[in-house]
């Protein structure tokens, strides 16, 4: 019989690191190291982790990652530390003749969604269906028969097994033009734990401002991206003109794959291109320690080609994949 193992059980994190070895997509931003970092944000911030893995004869199926907290305005948030909740597969238990899931695994997963959804009565939960293995999630069926809205949306993913001249090549020709610019006329400096200092927590202060300013809604706080940083979970990437930071992007990453998380231009005083060489310095950085995958960010099928976010995250040559973002609000 299957059975739901508990982030409080004993066994959880044996469970989700093994089943997290087998996740096609093991996105950083589930990782058990950066679960791990973010639930050691401060204690005010109230979140609660209800995430739990699914265990069919011995070996785990299913797991979900999410949390609960109360935002400043009362209101109950199911999510995942400030990110989407989301489930993530071992593909080993998947049968292959088949390409499923055992049903019983799928039931129990399923209900147990459901009973969380009940206990907790949240006045919304924000959930990323990653669509892995084109396999739609057994959760996304629960939450659309409960009313929740999708979003179709399109993951821009960079593979960074390829050489480092492919990976050049495959960049179009203008995004290679505004990479070169960048790299003559900025210095560009990784930041990391070792050299995170005032001038790099400014610079962090003023994308995230600027994130909130364009109406982009930061997927975490502030201070958990510090925190994420300050233990090599995360590295931002600073482009200066003198001594004095013009540019910044934030990066997470875990073993296999590297996510661009926030960036944007700290200066209004030009137009040049101020992030692309960033973005091209963090590209080539997750190779040399080891990623796989480097994602770009999504993409909302409604969103203009034309618009300035969809000419930089499709100038990279990436790959797309299908993501769906499911929000459910109470009536």
């Amino acid at each position: 019989m299957p059975a739901v193992i508990e982030a409080t059980d004993s066994s959880f994190n044996h469970y989700w690191s093994e089943l997290f070895a087998n996740d096609p997509l093991q996105s950083a931003i589930y990782s058990p190291h950066t679960r791990a970092c973010l639930g050691n944000t401060p204690p005010d911030l109230g979140f609660v982790n209800r995430s739990f893995v699914i265990v069919y004869q011995n070996q785990p199926v299913f797991a979900c990652s999410l949390t609960m907290h109360i935002d400043d305005g009362g209101k109950k948030r199911l999510g995942y530390f400030g990110f989407e909740a989301s489930t993530h597969i071992n593909r080993q238990s998947m049968e292959s003749s088949s390409n499923n899931f055992q049903p019983e695994a799928v039931f129990l997963l399923q209900r147990h969604i459901n009973a969380l959804i009940e206990e907790i009565k949240p006045d919304s939960l924000d959930y990323l269906d990653p669509v892995s293995c084109g396999l739609m999630s057994p959760v996304t069926q629960v939450l659309l028969e409960k009313g929740a809205q999708p979003i179709l949306q399109t993951a821009k993913i960079i593979n960074l097994s390829h050489s480092f001249s492919t990976l050049h090549r495959n960049l179009q020709k203008s995004m290679r033009a505004m990479i070169h610019w960048g790299q003559r006329n900025l210095g560009i400096r990784l930041v990391s734990s070792e050299n995170f200092d005032t001038d790099a927590a400014t610079a962090l202060h003023q994308i995230y401002n600027a994130a909130i300013a364009s109406g982009q809604e930061p997927c975490s706080s502030q201070s958990t991206y510090e925190t994420l940083i300050r233990q090599d979970k995360a590295f931002l990437v600073e482009g200066r003109r003198g001594n004095v930071p013009v540019s910044a992007a934030l990066f997470l990453y875990a073993d296999c794959t590297c996510h661009f998380i926030l960036g944007s231009a700290l200066s209004q005083t030009t137009v040049r291109p101020l992030l692309h060489a960033l973005i091209w310095e963090a590209v080539q950085h997750s190779k040399r320690i080891g990623c796989m995958q480097f994602e770009m960010g999504r993409l909302g099928k409604s969103e203009p080609e034309d618009s300035a976010r969809a000419k930089l995250l499709n100038g990279f040559g990436a790959d797309s994949q299908t993501r769906l973002k499911l929000r459910l609000v109470s009536q």
